[in-house]
Formats: C-alpha cells, structure tokens, sequence
C-alpha cells in the first residue's frame, strides 16, 4: 500500500503496438502509450484527438426534434412572435441562455430569458413563471439545461396557449408528449451519435441549426460559451465535447466577449493561462457563484454585456460572490465531514447521507464532490429549510445515483441528474428513510470492492523517459477534464535522498529522489501529514504529474507527486523485510539472493519439488535449508548460522513461520526476502483443500455414503467418495473428515447412524457442534487471512508482524 493507502494500479499496455504508434506520429513513445491508455489506436484516431477542428462536429440535423424546433423558431421569428429562454442557475444553464438569446437576437427575433432562482423556484420548470410568461405576451418557451422530466409543467403550458421547445441534456426519465419539438441526444430513438453533450452544448447545435437554416455563418462566435457550459457541467471532454472546448477556448483567449475580459481581469487571469483548467477552476466558480449565493441573472448579464464599466462592475461582483461561496464551502466541509465520521464509525454506509439546518444548499453539490474524493463512497447532501431540504449527490465511478434517487422517488419531492450527479428535493420527515432507501440500493448495486480507494497510473515512465520533449507533446491532449484527465505517470524504484518542508504554512513537502545518475526535486503538495513516514536512502515508487515550470526565468520541469509508495524494503526492529513481490523471474532472483548472501538461507517453497528445482540451480555449497508447507504438522529445527528467510511461495499459515522465528532466526537481525505473488494464493487454495474439508464438501460426501450405504454397499469412506471429488484428498483430509462426523452423531465406530438423515436435516447447523469442524473452520479463515495480509501489506505492515509473530 502507498502512504495515502490507496491501492496502485499499473497500466497493462501492448509496448510493440505503442512503438508503432509512435513511429507513425512522430510522437515521443510515453504519448503513444498514453493515446493507447484513452483507446485511440491508430494515426487516424490519433490526428483527431490531437488535432480537433470545426469539420469533426457532428451534423445538429442528426438530432432527434431538431427539424420541428428549429421550424417552430424560423416561425415565431418571421411572426414576431415573443420567444422566452427559459435556464437553470448554474453555469451550464447561463451560458446555455446566453447561446440561444444571442443567436436568436442575430436572426432578429424578439427574445427574453428568464433564469430561476435557486431560492424561490429552485430547479427546472415551474407553473408560475410560465403562467408570468403567458401574461407578458409570450408565445413560445425554449428550455435550455432543463425541462427533459416535466411533462405536468410542459402539459400546463398547452393549456394555456404556450408551446414549449424542450432542450436538456439530463436523463430522460418521462415522455414530455406536450412539447412541440423535444431536443435531447439522450431521448429514445434520438440517433445523434454523441450522448454526452453539456445543456449549452445541445443550446450551441440548436444554434447552429438555426444558422444554417436562415443561411448564416456558422456561430463560432458562441464557442467560448459553449466551451465554459461544457467544462463546468464536468461531462466527459472526449469526442464532440473535446472539440467544443478545444475551438472555445481559443475564441475565449481573444477576449472578444467583455464578460469573460472583465472577469478575468477581476480573478487575475492572463489570456495565455485561459485553459480548460481556468474554466473549470477559475472561470466557472466565479460564473456559478451568482446562481449558488444569489441570483443568477447578474451572470447572464455580464456575458451579455456591452459596457466595459457595467461588465467590470458585474465581474467584481461576481468575484465578490465566489469568495463569499469559498467561505461558506470550508465552513459547510468541516461540518460535514465530522457528521461523515460519526457514520462511518457507527457502521459501514455505501452511501453517506447528511443533513443539516446550516448549510447554504447553494454550495452543497461542491462539499459533497470534496466528501466523494475524501471518503471514495457516494455522498447526497441536504440543506434543510423550514421542513423542506434541498439536496445533491454526487457519486464514484460505476454507480449511477440518479438511479439510486430514482428507485427511492416514492421519499422525493422531485429529482434530476446523471450518473455522477443529481439534485433532489426531499422533506425533512423523509430524510430518515431515504438515508436507508440509498443504503438498500447501494447494498445490491455497489460492490464492496468498488469503495477501496485506487490509484490509476496512466503510464509507467524511465528515468530517461523524463524529460522536456515529453512534457511539450502533452500540451496536445488538452483541453484537460473528466474522460481525459491530466496524464498520471508512475516511475518505479527511486532512492530518497532528501526532503523538507515547504510552502507558508509548511503544508508542502519538496524531495530530491535519484534513480540511474538522474536526480529530480519532486513536489508533494498538502504532503507533509506523510512526514514521519518518509526514510533517507528507501527506494519508491512516485505517482506524479508532469508540467512546464519557470524559476528565476529558467524554464524548469516540474514534477508534482500524488502519492508515494515504499518499493524495495523496510525495517522493524533489525528485521528488515525486502519487497520483491511479483519479481518476474523468481526463480533466477532466488538463485541470485542464495548465492550472494553470506549467511545461511533458508528457502520456504510450497511443495519439496518446488523446492527441488531451485536448488538444482544453486552452487551446491550454497545449498539452502528448506522449508514446507508440511512445516505446519511437522518440526522444523532451524540451523543457528541462517539469517536470511526467502520466501519463494505464499506461505499457508502463520504456524509456518513461527517454528522459524521461534526456532533459532534471529529475528533482531534477520532478513526475510518476499518472492512469491498472487498466483500462488490459487496453489494455496488447492493445498487446503485435499487437507481441510470445507463444509460444501462435506456435504457431497455424506451424500454418497447414504445413496451408498441405502444400497448396502460397504462403508470404507475413501474408497467410497474419492472418486467422486474433483480432487484427491490427503490421509490427514479423512482423518478430520471423520472425526467431524462422528462429532455431529453421524458415523459411530465408523459406521451410518440411525438418526442420519434427521442430522442431515438440520445441516449445516449441525457441524457447529463438531469442535473438528469449527477448528478446520478457523484454520481455513485464519489461513486466508494471513495470506491477504502478506500480499496486500506493504512491507513495514509485514516486518512488524513477523517480529511480533
């Protein structure tokens, strides 16, 4: 395990087919295998990710409801109809309006927006405004980022005389049968290849319809809008939404729009540093700071804005807003997380969900994205108001909570999301049973193993592999964001020279590291809770990511580690434990380890032929003391001159090991060498199993003797039942087998009782009367669990066990 205790996960990656990928791009190998790790596998997918352009955007037309949308527009347009965008309050939602309100502004229609508030109305469609709508002489209502889940609003608008265009990106969990035209690529029979467009995305095709159909240049100009709905809705930057992002940033660094000039000047944003990361990290809170503190509408506005003084105003308010929202986010985050500890130490939640009256609901989908990180487990959050609570949720990859709410809607007032995220609106006298509804759904949907934290490594890089020309040609995967991350590189076997704390509140840990003559200063940021663990002169694996830096106007190459993991070896107490877990040839590295120790060895193989094999390689006057699984029924005397243990197989049991250490190793000053891997865990299982009857087959076998025995066949119990099993037990295996039956009253003097069947019954109850059994029983445990810990510990964890053993 790592210094964060999460479980690395090294890539598997074809090295001939990178090879050849990276011959044929001209691309530094370490990027072909990244192209590889993001599923792209030949130069014609390759040109496309990295090169994205206006001519790889999908046809708007393929689109489901497309056609009578933007015919229902075209009309209202040529009627000077009034036309009404109808948003949401989030980022997504404003930048959407914006789209379709300048869009329709350059076709000449006579157009309006409203955005709800997250205070009064809250999410999606709502009786009122559409009835206010109607009132001020609207005819026609467009949804932009909502609307794809009320067809009882959308009914009420036909009712009276409003007809609706619903676009949403959201899942669609009803038919909306009253819209006039219903844009969705998530829709039934919607044959739009690109499912994952963002609200202003689906906004921007509608757009792009519209001019195309009144014979006017393609919108570009909208881009930048598109581009900052789509980083903010966290939808995945591949495909269609990569290129969105790609082109609009570029029409955002040149700061046509003053909105986007007059913000970034407020949050100190240079054009050259506009990325993806800027809008997700910059841009975007300050845009959703209106909408989760106040109202939306000042957003809306700025974007739209003509002034440069009235958009200056505008941004440092917004501005303003989002420090505020900071504020308020660490305040709610430390509550919440004290509340997530109070349940995780009174059970095992699959979902974490948490309530309270303090909590501005503006900001609890943020808090619980942080909680989601923390704790690796779903979270939904609520803010409670006068008996009502507004919630989010956010989720961990694999479990879809919007389907989580959906099964417990009975509890729910109303709900909406995707798989990742959703909002819901619950009443306080629900909150109790909706926390066991999501425990429910979670237990039968989320696997246990899908809560151990993990650490993905997207490629493993060389010393050499480090180095400028790497770090240039990862500028072509951006824009960076969910789907195609920033690269996480993994190197293996680094010596840690040094380290010390860095940063104004010494929060920070820089470390100087070599490997193969090179010596890098990695940081390690928010690492110095990992102090204490850290040992001068231990080899490490780094998980890092790899940027540009400047120091002192030098260009510099920084590398910022996200985890440490202890590679080669600890020490407890002068036993000293060297990790070589998995080593690929086993075999040649026992030979090397016997041959070069100066003391003894002793060799810990499973069986004496494996055993047999190695030491017919080893110089004969290195031959090792052996020891095997047999150790756990027999003796094992260890010679006083041996003070190293390889242990060339997974051990059974901690019996084994304790006749060494108990038994002449000097465990002060020993050194135990770890070669075995998880295969053998699988030969493990085979050992215990023609020597310890599980109860399965106990059962199986007792079965055959009373078939057997009601035919009056002899009652020799091998003889009878081994041809049966799929495997050939040992003398020791009937030994027990035996002793257990007798135990439960089903065989006397070796022998069927009367009362068999009626023991048979009541099985498998019955065998925990048997003290044979219910000792096999925690052998079988005790041995499974000692087995886990020896392949799954890192190597301090296993040192102090044997020490202890």
């Amino acid at each position: 395990m790592s210094l964060s205790g999460k479980k690395w996960i090294w890539p598997d990656l074809n090295s001939e087919k990178a090879n050849e990928l990276s011959h044929e791009m001209e691309c530094p190998p370490a990027l072909a295998r990244l192209l590889l790790k993001r599923g792209i596998e030949n130069p014609v997918q390759a040109r496309a990710f990295l090169y994205p352009a206006a001519d790889q955007l999908y046809s708007p037309w393929l689109m489901r409801g497309m056609e009578e949308a933007v015919e229902r527009l075209m009309q209202a347009i040529r009627s000077d109809e009034k036309i009404v965008i109808h948003g949401d309050y989030d980022a997504d939602g404003i930048t959407a309006s914006v789209i379709m309100v300048e869009a329709l502004q350059q076709l000449g229609a006579r157009v309006d927006y409203f955005l709800p508030s997250r205070f009064d109305e809250g999410y999606g469609l709502h009786k009122d405004p559409l009835q206010q709508f109607k009132s001020e002489g609207a005819s026609l209502v467009v949804t932009v980022d909502c609307g794809i889940n009320a067809e009882a609003e959308v009914a009420f608008a036909s009712e009276i005389g409003l007809d609706m265009i619903i676009t949403d990106h959201h899942q669609p969990l009803e038919q909306v049968s009253s819209a006039v035209a219903v844009i969705n690529p998530l829709q039934k029979n919607c044959p739009y290849p690109y499912k994952e467009l963002s609200g202003a995305g689906v906004a921007f095709k509608l757009a792009s319809a519209l001019m195309e159909k009144a014979e006017e240049p393609f919108p570009a100009h909208l881009l930048d809008l598109a581009a900052l709905g789509t980083a903010a809705d966290v939808v995945p930057l591949v495909d269609e939404n990569r290129i969105i992002v790609s082109l609009g940033l570029e029409v955002l660094r040149s700061f046509k729009r003053l909105g986007f000039k007059a913000l970034a000047e407020a949050v100190g944003l240079e054009p050259e540093r506009v990325s993806s990361a800027a809008l997700s990290f910059i841009i975007a809170p300050a845009v959703n700071a209106a909408g989760r503190m106040g109202e939306a509408l000042p957003a809306a506005k700025l974007l739209l804005e003509k002034d440069t003084g009235h958009a200056a105003q505008l941004a440092e308010s917004l501005h303003q807003a989002n420090q505020t929202r900071r504020s308020t986010e660490q305040s709610i985050l430390k509550e919440a997380e004290q509340g997530a500890h109070e349940q995780l130490d009174t059970g095992d939640p699959r979902v974490l969900t948490l309530a309270s009256e303090n909590w501005h609901h503006g900001v609890i989908g943020i808090v619980a994205s942080r909680l989601v990180e923390k704790f690796n487990r779903p979270v939904a959050m609520i803010a409670l108001e006068n008996g009502e609570g507004r919630g989010s949720a956010r989720s961990i990859p694999g479990f879809d909570i919007t389907a989580a709410l959906s099964d417990s809607s009975v509890l729910l007032e109303r709900f909406g999301g995707h798989e990742q995220a959703a909002g819901f609106t619950v009443t306080q006298e629900n909150i109790g049973q909706l926390r066991e509804s999501l425990g429910r759904y979670a237990s039968a949907n989320l696997e246990q193993e899908m809560l151990k934290p993990s650490l993905y490594i997207d490629v493993e890089l060389s010393a050499e592999d480090i180095d400028f020309d790497l770090v240039e040609s990862l500028e072509q995967l951006q824009p960076y964001g969910t789907g195609n991350p920033r690269p996480l590189f993994g190197s293996r076997q680094w010596q840690v020279i040094s380290w010390r704390l860095v940063g104004s509140d010494q929060k920070h840990l820089k470390l100087k590291v070599q490997k193969d003559g090179r010596t890098l200063d990695p940081i390690f940021f928010s690492g110095a809770e990992h102090l204490e663990k850290l040992q001068q002169g231990r080899k490490v694996d780094l998980a890092y990511r790899l940027k540009n830096g400047f120091f002192r106007n030098q260009k510099t190459l920084d590398l910022e580690i996200k985890d440490i993991s202890y590679s080669d070896s600890s020490d407890f107490n002068g036993l000293e434990v060297i990790d070589m877990r998995g080593w690929h040839d086993r075999t040649a590295k026992a030979k090397e380890i016997i041959e070069g120790e100066q003391k003894k060895c002793i060799l810990f193989a499973a069986t004496r032929s494996r055993a047999e094999r190695i030491i017919s390689r080893v110089n004969r006057e290195r031959t090792p003391y052996v020891l095997t699984s047999g150790a756990m029924s027999g003796s094992f005397d260890c010679p006083d001159n041996s003070g190293i243990l390889v242990l060339y197989d997974l051990p059974l049991h901690q019996n084994i090991l304790k006749k060494v250490f108990t038994n002449g190793l000097n465990k002060d000053s020993a050194k135990v060498i770890l070669l075995y891997n998880d295969q053998d865990q699988e030969q493990n299982c085979r050992l215990t199993e023609v020597s310890l009857p599980s109860e399965e087959v106990l059962e199986q076998i007792i079965a055959l003797i009373l078939q057997r025995d009601q035919e009056k066949d002899q009652l020799i119990l091998p003889d009878l039942t081994e041809k049966h099993l799929d495997f050939k037990p040992a003398k020791n295996f009937w030994e027990r087998t035996q002793k257990i039956y007798s135990e439960i009253g089903l065989l006397e003097q070796g022998c069927l009782t009367k009362n068999a069947e009626e023991i048979m019954n009541n099985w498998p109850d019955c065998l925990n009367s048997s003290p044979a059994y219910l000792e096999t029983f925690e052998l079988l445990e005790s041995c499974e669990e000692f087995q886990r810990l020896l392949l799954d510990a890192p190597p301090q964890e296993i040192a102090a066990y044997f020490y202890n053993l």
